[in-house]
């Protein structure tokens, strides 16, 4: 399955992973912005939305929210 580049929204205890391979990104990106989410500093590479939250989830673990950008 070929890899796509997520981006993780947030919003309190929620956390959604989103493709920015996927045609509606844009639109789906400003709709939640707008509802008050933010967009995470860490960035995945995975073949799905489930490895992506996954990898996502072990890579940030600990973690503060102070990190720079990065793409793992």
């Amino acid at each position: 399955m070929k890899q796509q580049h997520f981006i993780f929204l947030r919003k309190a205890d929620v956390i959604t992973p989103q493709s920015l391979d996927d045609p509606d990104a844009g639109d789906i990106i400003r709709s939640v912005l707008l509802q008050g989410f933010s967009i995470s500093p860490v960035h995945i590479l995975a073949a799905s939305s489930h490895a992506a939250l996954d990898k996502f989830q072990r890579v940030t673990a600990g973690e503060a929210d102070h990190s720079p950008t990065r793409l793992i």
